[in-house]
């Protein structure tokens, strides 16, 4: 009698162990995969070549067309100062316009030299001139003197196009490319797609080689290293596609001299960094006035906040009676957008209705236009910068001291320690590496602030333009100015400075000593 099987073992999925078969799932993955992608680059460097073929079509139509027909037309009325045949050599000109464009266009289609086309518009603008000339011999001086320059006029023309010509290439016409172009996706990233699909074909060759040459353990370790790489690899993909792509790309922006919009720049050099760190001779240096905004905001908003925060946190975590109501009120502004705190306190800080200024009132002070001084700017960023760091760090803080053990405070009581001397050599201590976090959090955070600067002053940075900050600084150069390559530079630079305070706060922060 066979033995009734648990139902426990009814719903145990057997494990999978693909061992060296996963080399071969991953050569026809990756050789599917490869060649989709390479055969859309190719497919997109395809079409942005038939693009670039007809803008030099269309390069050589224009230049024969505009150029050729204004040197005929020079050399036709040089030679007459009467302005009746001027001006009938002028509405000839314009007469055949549009029809001579049809000719140029279907004449290079043909594979005509630029010589015979030149030819054929001189004698349309000839005929069209000799119907509205009514001085024969005038028209007869205009003919003439068209003979003589006539080769001139091919040779000057057919050189202009030539050296038109190799100035359109394949990174021009995609720079010129729009969002809504048909294919636009696979003509702009062809390069990147031709790379990519073209290294997953040689990784599938690899994994070939592999599956022939080496023996099945060397195959089954092979497949070992594959696993985890499976599991990793949507992770990386979207790291380089969206984290270090653009930082590589802002890195180069930033010494391409005045990178725009459309792709264009001067050169390459370190000229934006130089425009940013020293302005323009003569001027105001927002860039210097941001940094010295946001150190001071820094150094003021970050220490009040994580003392504050301390000592709140410190409470809530006391058990007391409504704790639970007094930590959702500290966390509110956690859940709340900082647009629309930043209009309350835009009403708090009202001269005339605030309730900042009503309650500086009830103790005999003077009103206080904290809005629109500029000597009050800084003060009231660093006010609201520290009530909407508090939740965040409270949260931290509070988490910290939750994982303090117990019984280092029933210790420290049995010895008859008070709460201040327990809360500086029992908490702090053990709290301290929760403190160096949310430093180094808060500072790199602050290093970064725009929301507040535009909330509570408008959009502008300050009642004076005073309250510029680095990121403001580099908004307004992407947004306002277009200024891309200044834009990158300041970022590489604030980007160092929060490096290197990071830097010297953890080297810092290694030294405490609490004993």
């Amino acid at each position: 009698m066979t033995q009734k099987q648990t139902a426990g073992n009814l719903f145990v999925r057997p494990k999978r162990h693909w061992g060296a078969k996963r080399i071969i799932i991953h050569i026809a993955v990756f050789t599917l995969v490869g060649t989709f992608i390479l055969s859309a680059g190719i497919f997109g460097r395809v079409t942005l070549k038939g693009r670039a073929d007809e803008y030099l079509v269309s390069t050589r139509v224009d230049t024969l067309h505009l150029d050729g027909m204004d040197a005929i037309k020079s050399a036709m009325q040089s030679v007459v100062d009467d302005a009746a045949v001027r001006r009938a050599v002028d509405q000839a000109a314009t007469s055949r316009k549009r029809t001579l464009k049809t000719t140029i266009i279907r004449m290079i289609a043909q594979g005509e030299e630029d010589a015979a086309v030149l030819q054929a518009v001189a004698d349309a603008m000839l005929t069209a001139a000799q119907d509205r000339i009514e001085d024969h011999g005038a028209y007869l001086a205009v003919e003439k003197a068209l003979g003589e320059q006539l080769d001139g006029i091919k040779a000057s023309i057919s050189e202009l196009s030539n050296e038109r010509l190799p100035q359109i290439t394949l990174t021009d016409v995609r720079k010129a490319l729009s969002v809504t172009t048909q294919y636009y996706p696979f003509m702009f990233y062809h390069v990147a797609l031709i790379t990519a699909g073209s290294a997953l074909l040689l990784a599938a060759a690899v994994l070939l080689y592999i599956w022939i040459r080496f023996d099945e353990e060397n195959k089954r370790r092979v497949a070992e290293w594959l696993e985890p790489m499976d599991y990793l690899a949507p992770f990386m993909v979207g790291i380089l596609l969206f984290t270090l792509y653009p930082v590589v790309r802002v890195v180069v922006m930033s010494f391409q001299e005045r990178f725009r919009l459309d792709g264009s720049y001067t050169g390459w050099g370190i000229g934006n960094y130089e425009y940013v760190l020293k302005g323009i001779e003569g001027t105001s240096n927002y860039f210097v006035q941001g940094v010295r905004n946001t150190v001071l905001y820094v150094l003021y908003t970050v220490p009040a906040s994580t003392a504050l925060a301390i000592v709140i946190a410190y409470l809530l975590n006391q058990k007391l009676r409504l704790s639970a109501l007094f930590q959702t009120a500290y966390f509110l502004p956690m859940v709340t957008s900082i647009t629309a705190v930043g209009l309350v306190w835009r009403w708090i800080f009202n001269r005339d209705f605030g309730v900042l200024n009503a309650l500086l009132m009830l103790f005999g002070m003077d009103k206080i236009n904290w809005l629109q001084e500029a000597a009050n700017s800084l003060m009231v960023m660093v006010i609201f910068g520290i009530w909407n760091t508090l939740p965040f760090t409270i949260i931290l803080l509070l988490s910290g001291l939750q994982n303090i053990d117990e019984a280092y405070y029933t210790v420290a009581r049995v010895d008859g320690a008070k709460a201040l001397r327990i809360f500086r050599r029992i908490t702090v201590p053990l709290l301290a590496p929760t403190i160096g976090l949310v430093l180094t959090i808060n500072s790199i955070s602050a290093f970064k602030v725009f929301a507040e600067v535009t909330v509570l002053f408008n959009g502008s940075p300050g009642p004076a333009y005073n309250m510029y900050t680095v990121v403001y600084y580099i908004y307004e150069m992407m947004h306002q100015r277009l200024e891309l390559g200044r834009a990158a530079a300041a970022a590489i630079v604030l980007f160092v400075f929060i490096f290197l305070f990071t830097v010297a706060q953890r080297y810092i922060q290694r030294k405490w000593n609490y004993v």
